[in-house]
């Protein structure tokens, strides 16, 4: 049995682990891929919005040769704290549920070989939200030219490519695919794109549809996707957008299945949680965006840290008495 067992080894858990094991607690973290698997999932050339100062952990500093981190360079950078700190992960290993409280924890997860069984004092949740994105919910959204995840341009080469979604995702998406040779339309419910798009890529997204190189439709929602492209719904009728692929980025909403399961309360679409995030489950917490439901732009990296440390200060302090360091 172990003190401490997180789920999800993106930034928040492995911080939650880098507390647990500065407070002297044994702990172990489960994930279902790669150690940063978030980030792993991002676009490949992404860069992040924050700097790189604010998504750091464990007091370890992210070089970055920009302004701001990659996507290439934040993953490498948890990769290494995980290695450097000797956090114990296991990859490939998928919680599959939580049971018991305070205490004593049975986690059931299952990896390559099999089901296996853990035990814990406590249990930290940190599952995220980017595994789990947003659906349009309309006729053939799972036929196979229709996706979810972005990740580069290449594949999608001369090809007619409609992009839904009015946010950074979709907005990125667009201008990669633009300068990567595909035939570009984004597709957005609102009058234009959110004025949160990050600041270097709205003027450039802006650019671009005025010069005609990408194509912009708005106003527009989604009634269905065939084989041939999207039937849309717009203040002037219903008309028809051929597309040989499309890329549905539309945002993504908390992964709770095991916080449900788990028999934690809810208040609306987030779970109830104490000043150290700790749910109505004794023992059982919940940091980062998985307690946040659909409201992905109130959490990242940076709060989501001091989540992890008032959770694991809270738990030290139940099981030995710790504080944690200055």
């Amino acid at each position: 049995m172990v003190d401490v067992l997180v789920v999800g080894a993106g930034p928040v858990g492995l911080c939650a682990a880098l507390w647990a094991k500065r407070l002297g607690l044994s702990h172990l973290v489960l994930e279902r891929g790669t150690v940063a698997e978030t980030v792993y999932r991002f676009p490949r050339d992404m860069v992040f919005f924050s700097e790189a100062k604010n998504i750091e952990i464990g007091g370890h500093p992210l070089v970055a040769q920009g302004p701001k981190p990659t996507r290439k360079e934040a993953l490498l950078y948890y990769q290494r704290v995980a290695e450097r700190e000797g956090l114990n992960v296991l990859t490939y290993t998928e919680v599959l549920s939580i049971r018991g409280r305070e205490g004593a924890f049975q986690v059931l997860a299952k990896d390559r070989k099999g089901e296996r069984a853990f035990s814990a004092r406590y249990v930290v949740v940190a599952t995220g939200y980017f595994g789990n994105p947003n659906r349009l919910g309309v006729p053939g959204e799972d036929l196979p030219h229709v996706l979810h995840r972005y990740e580069e341009a290449a594949p999608f080469f001369g090809r007619e490519v409609a992009v839904v979604g009015g946010s950074n995702s979709a907005v990125e998406a667009a201008l990669d695919l633009y300068r990567g040779g595909a035939k570009v339309t984004l597709v957005h419910r609102g009058k234009w794109v959110r004025p949160s798009v990050k600041y270097w890529l709205l003027p450039d997204f802006e650019n671009r549809v005025k010069e005609g190189s990408i194509r912009a439709v708005m106003e527009a929602r989604v009634e269905a996707i065939t084989p041939e492209g999207l039937w849309l719904s717009r203040p002037s009728g219903r008309e028809f957008l051929p597309a040989d692929f499309v890329v549905v980025l539309i945002g993504y909403r908390a992964e709770d299945r095991l916080l449900r399961e788990a028999g934690v309360a809810y208040e609306g679409e987030r779970p109830w949680l104490s000043p150290e995030w700790e749910t109505s489950v004794p023992g059982l917490f919940a940091v980062g965006s998985c307690a946040y439901g659909p409201d992905t732009r109130s959490v990242f990296i940076e709060n989501g840290r001091e989540h992890a440390r008032a959770a694991l200060t809270a738990i030290a302090a139940r099981v030995r008495g710790l504080t944690p360091r200055p």
